[in-house]
């Protein structure tokens, strides 16, 4: 079997590429001319080089990768914009998509991995308390919510929709927040973070956390784990952290970290103020708090991460609690 990867240099992809690898296969990473491979250098040896195939392209132009789609082939879809306004995040994450699903349908290829979001769930009607699985509903206002939760839903759409119509041989995984070394352990399900001070936003939430190493496991084995085509697996590690925990490890491992704790029964009222106020001046302030946002982000959810375990045959390799220790004693850098 041949493995393509898109998004093969950012922080998922390139320990997804490694574990490819590490299991023997040969992986096609398809890249911009703009990437930097440092991710990929750092992770992989000499010999394990020797099994990768660096194509330079974009996804919009199958021309350049198409060769490389066969009846042999699982192609891991990572890539996605994290950041930008709706046009640009639609632009570089819905448009590339829909080339890639159109070429992978017409090579027939062996399985198509979603790297999706369990960010497109909309909890706000759910009771407190409730387990977030692969069935509970999504988010029918994500605009309301933020651009990208707005994107990754359009582009999951995008693919099971093709998956019901045009026979795309689709797997859809769905990992909570990824977080790693490198990469900040305060998402914003913790809070808003400007700087050193962070707005706290309750902190006994469960926090739907998965470590980048374990993540990229359960997306290899999407690819295959026999029998799972048309499933959708939420990926959280196991002993899932709550905010305030996540805040006390980064202050024990030397981050100086400022924090206005807003309550939770003031969360929803302060977001409703807030909110009003932006539409009352038009947009001066962003609409970074609504009420929206505050049922689905800061209420107390739990989540479930049973199907993915049973049927992928897959259990998180690296504890939580070695994974945050180890994250919040590495330096946070920007990403690209």
């Amino acid at each position: 079997m041949r493995a393509v990867v898109t998004g093969a240099t950012g922080f998922l992809g390139s320990r997804v590429v490694q574990r490819l690898v590490e299991n023997n296969m040969d992986v096609v990473c398809l890249v911009r001319s703009s990437s930097s491979l440092k991710e990929l250098e750092t992770k992989l040896t000499p010999a394990q080089w020797a099994r990768i195939t660096l194509v330079t392209g974009r996804l919009e132009t199958p021309d350049s990768y198409s060769a490389y789609l066969d009846e042999e082939t699982i192609v891991y879809h990572v890539a996605a914009a994290l950041n930008g306004n709706t046009s640009a995040l639609f632009l570089n994450t819905v448009v590339p998509t829909r080339s890639l699903v159109s070429a992978s349908i017409s090579k027939n290829v062996n399985r198509f991995v979603l790297v999706s979001s369990m960010g497109i769930y909309g909890p706000q009607h759910l009771p407190m308390g409730s387990v977030i699985t692969e069935d509970s509903p999504l988010d029918e206002f994500p605009q309301k919510r933020d651009s990208y939760t707005f994107t990754k839903l359009v582009q999951e759409k995008l693919c099971t929709d093709a998956f019901k119509t045009r026979g795309l041989p689709l797997v859809v995984i769905r990992p909570g927040v990824i977080f790693g070394p490198g990469r900040g352990l305060l998402s914003g399900r913790v809070g808003l973070k400007f700087g050193n001070l962070l707005i706290r936003m309750g902190g006994y939430q469960q926090l739907p956390y998965t470590y980048v190493d374990n993540c990229a496991l359960a997306v290899v084995n999407a690819g295959i784990s026999p029998g799972i085509v048309g499933q959708i697996y939420n990926i959280v590690d196991d002993d899932l952290p709550r905010g305030r925990d996540v805040v006390r490890i980064c202050q024990k491992n030397g981050n100086n970290i400022r924090q206005i704790i807003i309550p939770r029964f003031m969360i929803h009222s302060l977001c409703g103020i807030y909110e009003k106020y932006s539409q009352w001046t038009k947009g001066q302030l962003p609409p970074v708090l609504t009420r929206h946002r505050s049922k689905a982000m800061w209420r107390t959810f739990r989540y479930s991460n049973s199907k993915a375990k049973k049927e992928l045959n897959w259990t998180p390799v690296v504890p939580m609690s070695e994974a945050l220790n180890i994250s919040a004693s590495t330096p946070e850098i920007k990403q690209a």
